[in-house]
């Protein structure tokens, strides 16, 4: 299965985690890593600091 295909099977929301808060959240992975990387730049941030995470929508069979 390709990765585009993927995505579109778990869809979702990406949000942004800094210390565990959210603080913003796209449907569009790349908006939410361009937003990392205007507000939090490598090298004031430690990687750790920063998660970036999928909420799922839709019903979801777990195994």
């Amino acid at each position: 299965m390709e990765q585009d295909e993927s995505l579109k099977k778990y869809s979702g929301e990406w949000i942004l985690l800094f210390n565990d808060e959210i603080v913003d959240h796209s449907i569009n992975l790349e908006d939410v890593l361009r937003i990392v990387e205007e507000k939090y730049p490598v090298d004031k941030f430690p990687e750790d600091t920063i998660k970036i995470s999928k909420v799922l929508t839709g019903h979801i069979h777990l195994r």
